[in-house]
């Protein structure tokens, strides 16, 4: 299976606010960084998945890390997908979600 099927489905942390990424066959990212609305879109490359965000909402959350809107390329290993920001730091993890599973 390539990155590509791979990166398909529902992506999902336990963290408050449960964070979460959908990543839909036309190309098109959507979830919520725990508080906030996110979508965008992305790009399978031969490594890594680019993430391109487009606007959210942004209202406040208290207790909410909303470490999920940095998001800028994804890697999958497994049922573990790996965030990384601009820089190419690791900044959080999601596990597939059982829905996209079966």
């Amino acid at each position: 299976m390539d990155l590509g099927e791979q990166v398909l489905g529902d992506w999902a942390s336990e963290e408050k606010g449960q964070p979460h990424l959908t990543f839909a066959e036309a190309g098109k990212v959507s979830g919520s960084d725990g508080c906030n609305g996110i979508g965008g879109e992305y790009t399978v490359n031969d490594e890594d998945v680019t993430v391109s965000l487009g606007a959210a909402t942004l209202k406040a959350c208290p207790g909410v890390d909303d470490w999920l809107r940095g998001v800028a390329t994804v890697t999958v290993d497994g049922d573990t997908m790996q965030v990384m920001n601009a820089d190419g730091d690791e900044i959080g993890q999601l596990q597939r979600s059982d829905a996209a599973a079966e």
